[in-house]
């Protein structure tokens, strides 16, 4: 997994804001970016019938497959500090 992927669990939800490396891509300048993410959800098919029993017991729903989603964002220039 890579640094800028979180791991949830169940019941979990992400709220806030990342850090990213702006030297990714050669370097991010402040403008504005479309900024796409993935979530990857269960896969039916990794449980057997006891963890689909468990899994019942838990009261949360659970998202299968993957979703998008896509959204816009202004990088701007970091505040240089006072000395």
């Amino acid at each position: 997994m890579r640094k800028e992927a979180v791991l949830l669990k169940p019941g979990e939800r992400l709220d806030g804001t990342f850090r990213l490396d702006t030297t990714l891509f050669g370097g991010l300048q402040p403008e504005e970016y479309r900024v796409e993410a993935v979530l990857y959800c269960w896969i039916p098919e990794d449980f057997d019938a006891a963890q689909w029993e468990e899994l019942s017991k838990m009261g949360a729903p659970f998202v299968f497959g993957e979703t998008r989603a896509t959204t816009r964002t202004t990088l701007m220039p970091t505040a240089e500090p006072h000395s």
